[in-house]
C-alpha cells in the first residue's frame, strides 16, 4: 500500500470514533492491519498462535492479547499515577498562587528540564531572566556529580562536556542563582530524578517500534510518543517532541492543546497560556469545536492558577 492511500485509510478509521484509543502494532490479527487505529468497543480477534500488539493511549500501555478480546476502557483504563500532574483533570496538585510570595517572582525560575523525570543524563537548563540580573550560577549536585558555573548574557546552560554526566537511577538537585554584581539576589532549585537504565532502555525501544511504523510526524508526536513518554511521567520528553513539530511549523491544533496540557503538568502556566491561544485559534479556524472545548477548559485553568 502507499503512503497516501495508508494515510487515507488510517484518516478514514480515525473517523469510526471521535477519539482513538490506541493503535495496533502487530499483524497478528484476523483482520487488523499494523498502524490502524483501535475505537473503544472494537474486538480484537488474534489468529492461532499469535498475539496481537496494541499500544492503549489512555494507559500508555503495550498490550500483548492472544485470545479475542474486546478493546474497552477496562483493559485500557487510564493510570493512578495521573494524579500528581497538575491538568484540567485534576487540580489538586496544582498550586492556585503559583508565582509565590513576592520575595520569589523575581527568581529564576528553572524551565528546563521539564517536570522531575529525566532520561538525558546530559540536559540542557534553561530558566527564566531576573530584571536586575547580570549573571547566573547554575549549580548541580546529586550522587556522583557536583559542578558549578558561571553564565553571562543567557539563560540557558548546555550541559558542560568537561563534567561527568549523570548517573541513571539518581537524583540530582539544579539551583539557578541570580547574581547582581558580586551580590547573589534569588534561587531557585529543581529536583530531577534520572530513570533506571532498564526504564530508559524500554522506552528507547518502544520509541523505535512507533518510529518504525511510519506515521505522520505530528500524529507520532501527540499520540503514540506522548503516550510512551508519558507512561514513565517524561514530560521533558513529550515537551520537546511536541515544540519539534510547532518548530516544524505544525498547524494541528490537538498538538499544541497537548502542548498545553504538558506545559500544565510541569507547572509552567505562562507557556500553557500561550500555546492553548494558539491552539484556540487553530480549533476555531478548522471547526474542531471538541478540541475547541478542551483548550476553553486549559485556558480555565490557566486563570484559576494565575489568580490572586
Amino acid at each position: 500500500m502507499t503512503n497516501s492511500a495508508w494515510g487515507q485509510q488510517r484518516t478514514l478509521q480515525k473517523n469510526l470514533c471521535d477519539q482513538p484509543s490506541g493503535r495496533v502494532y502487530s499483524t497478528g490479527d484476523r483482520s487488523l492491519k499494523s498502524g490502524r487505529y483501535l475505537c473503544l468497543g472494537e474486538r480484537i480477534s488474534p489468529q492461532n498462535g499469535s498475539a496481537v500488539k496494541v499500544l492503549c493511549f489512555l494507559n500508555r500501555k503495550f498490550l500483548y492479547l492472544k485470545q479475542s478480546t474486546i478493546f474497552n476502557a477496562q483493559i485500557c483504563a487510564p493510570p493512578p499515577n495521573e494524579a500528581v500532574q497538575c491538568s484540567v483533570l485534576n487540580i489538586v496538585p496544582c498550586p492556585h498562587d503559583y508565582k509565590g510570595p513576592d520575595d520569589e517572582k523575581n527568581a529564576p525560575i528553572v524551565t528546563s528540564p521539564y517536570g522531575s523525570s529525566i532520561i538525558n543524563n546530559r540536559p540542557q537548563i534553561s530558566w527564566r531572566s531576573v530584571a536586575d540580573a547580570d549573571s547566573y550560577t547554575v549549580v548541580l549536585k546529586g550522587n556522583g556529580v557536583e559542578w558549578e558555573a558561571d553564565v553571562k548574557n543567557t539563560t540557558t546552560l548546555p550541559y558542560p562536556q568537561e563534567q561527568k554526566e549523570l548517573q541513571y537511577g539518581n537524583t540530582y538537585t539544579i539551583t539557578v542563582i541570580s547574581n547582581h554584581g558580586d551580590q547573589p539576589l534569588n534561587s531557585s532549585p529543581l529536583v530531577v530524578h534520572l530513570l533506571p537504565v532498564n526504564d530508559v532502555q524500554q522506552i528507547s525501544d518502544e520509541v523505535k517500534q512507533i518510529n518504525d511504523l511510519g506515521l505522520s510526524a505530528d500524529e507520532a508526536a501527540f499520540r503514540d510518543l506522548d503516550a510512551i513518554y508519558m507512561s514513565k511521567l517524561l514530560l521533558d520528553e513529550s515537551i520537546k517532541t511536541l515544540i519539534a513539530r510547532v518548530l516544524a511549523g505544525s498547524q494541528n491544533p490537538t498538538l499544541y492543546r497537548l502542548l498545553g496540557d504538558r506545559y500544565l503538568g510541569a507547572l509552567l502556566p505562562d507557556e500553557a497560556e500561550q500555546t492553548y491561544t494558539i491552539a484556540a485559534q487553530l480549533a476555531l479556524s478548522s471547526g474542531k469545536t471538541s478540541e475547541l472545548s478542551k483548550v476553553q477548559s486549559g485556558l480555565k485553568l490557566v486563570k484559576w492558577l494565575k489568580s490572586p
